[in-house]
This record gives C-alpha cells, structure tokens and sequence, in this order.
C-alpha cells in the first residue's frame, strides 16, 4: 500500500521503519511550537531554534513535516519512541494519538518530559513512531444484560497481584 506523503518543510526526511519488518515508521522533528496561555487565550507558537529544552513535566509541539491522504479505512497512529521513553522520560501525550484519513494538515507529536531532569530535544531527531491501523465498520447494540465472564463486574487490578 502506497500512502500519499506530501513533505512540508525543506528539511524533511521520509518516513520509514528503521528495521525491515518493523511494526512502526520513525518521525522525525522538524520544528518546535510552544503553548502560550496569555488572558485565557490559548494558542501554539512556532519556536525559530535547532534544539528545545524540556523542563520536567513541560510538553511541546513537535511539527513532523509532512501531510498525508491517508485512504479511506485506514488511520495512523502516533506512539512513543521506547528508547526515549526508558532513557530520558520522554513520552507522547495523547497516545495513541489518531490521525484520520481526512486530515490534510502537517503531522504534530505532543511530547513531553516525564522524568526529572531537564532534556533537549533537537531537530531531525526521531521522535515517535507512526503505525498504520484497518478501521473496522461496528456499531453498538443495545440489550438488557451482558454475557458472563471470569472477571465479572471486577475492576482495576481485579485480575491480581503480582
């Protein structure tokens, strides 16, 4: 399956999977957009620099440099890096994030630094991976009782302790 990739910005890489065979495709950063709340007015501001630094608990925008059409049935999603994660504390917010086959703008990973030391983050970095997902056609119907099961009304750590 061919996905249609439009590059945004002059200093894009194409999108790839670093291994044959990988799950995943690795992004790389192509830009940085900070949140500025100013008189209760939220909006993200494009960062003219190489590199950021991530204070801990501060997230960004990460611009990846691409669009996408991404056909009809299909979805992307937008998952952490595992190396960056264990290493450094950096993680994506919203994972998955979901990218729809109608969405036509650049490509953006919200990311964010969960470890307590501060870390920069520089352009052409990979960031996050970006993995392909089929839509499946359901719908929900509505009936009196559900079917048993094992765990029952069980919640959150119902399944044990371990």
């Amino acid at each position: 399956m061919k996905i249609p990739c439009k590059p945004l910005r002059p200093e894009f890489e194409p999108v790839r999977p670093s291994k044959k065979g990988d799950a995943g495709s690795d992004a790389r950063i192509m830009g940085f957009k900070k949140i500025i709340n100013e008189n209760g007015r939220k909006e993200l501001i494009e960062i003219e620099s190489d590199s950021y630094t991530l204070k801990p608990l501060e997230r960004v925008g990460c611009p990846l440099g691409f669009a996408t059409a991404i056909p009809e049935g299909y979805y992307f999603r937008v998952v952490p890096r595992s190396g960056l994660a264990l290493w450094d504390g950096i993680s994506i917010l919203n994972t998955p994030g979901t990218i729809d086959a109608g969405y036509r703008n650049e490509w953006m990973a919200i990311v964010v630094n969960l470890s307590n030391k501060e870390v920069t983050l520089k352009k052409g970095e990979r960031i996050c991976q970006i993995i392909l997902g089929k839509m499946h056609d359901y719908d929900f119907e509505e009936i009196e009782e559900l079917p048993a099961s094992d765990r029952g009304l069980g919640g959150f750590g119902s399944t044990g302790k371990n």
